[in-house]
């Protein structure tokens, strides 16, 4: 694992554009993992400002949503919304190549759906994620993992974030499951804040347990880890 700690968030975010940037000049066909959350909106404007400038160029690339929740369609807080406002045709994402799960049918079959249209693209080149602050990868909570995609119920502090009446509860999301991630060629893991010293600590030090989902991930043979000071502060070395 390498391990990059910065001084400040926004060198994060350019650490991890700078990936992301080197990875497609090798392979314009890349087949990225695209994260959603705080953390990366500074990422993906970043990805942004390089677009429009000719710098960055994902017209041939792939990109698959890790997780969208399960909301009524057009839901300003679906993942699907906001790739729509930071990401997609903003950083250079063709729209028929842009995979995000469909949650308006049948959950279980789309988990399939979604895994074999993974598979047929070749897995991932380069997955770029982020931490929750217990541990989570994309909606891989704490306790048994599962390789595949598949449906996970959310906390209940999620859904009275987004104001959801009783009928949209409890909140569920279609996740990549942690095979599809140790499935990458790459892995990207950006971090930033206090609260995801713990997260980050688990993913760099372990001991690897279910409690800490991103501990799983810690033995992937091309992992970095991009932090800020505040994030990295619990770490021993």
């Amino acid at each position: 694992m390498r391990v990059r700690v910065c001084e400040r968030v926004e060198e994060v975010a350019l650490a991890g554009a700078d990936r992301l940037e080197h990875a497609v000049s090798r392979n314009a066909r890349l087949v990225l993992g695209l994260p959603t959350g705080r953390t990366m909106v500074q990422f993906y404007a970043e990805l942004a400002r390089r677009h429009r400038s000719g710098r960055l160029d994902l017209r041939h690339a792939t990109g698959f949503n890790l997780d969208e929740l399960v909301l009524p369609p057009g839901h300003p807080d679906s993942f699907r919304g906001y790739m729509e406002r930071h990401a997609g045709a903003r950083i250079g994402l063709e729209p028929l190549r842009s995979e995000i799960p469909r949650t308006d049918g049948d959950l279980e079959a789309e988990c399939r759906r979604y895994d074999a249209a993974l598979a047929a693209a070749g897995g991932l080149d380069l997955a770029v994620l982020g931490l929750g602050a217990d541990g989570h990868v994309a909606y891989n909570l704490p306790g048994p993992p599962r390789d595949e995609s598949h449906v996970v119920t959310l906390p209940d502090a999620l859904a009275d974030a987004l104001g959801l009446p009783e009928e949209w509860r409890p909140l569920r999301a279609i996740t990549m499951g942690l095979g599809n991630l140790r499935g990458a060629r790459s892995l990207l893991v950006l971090a930033t804040g206090a609260t995801k010293a713990a997260a980050v600590r688990a993913l760099r030090e372990g001991p690897r347990h279910p409690a800490w989902p991103c501990s799983l991930l810690r033995d992937h043979a091309e992992l970095e880890l991009v932090v800020d000071r505040a994030a990295a502060a619990e770490l021993q070395s």
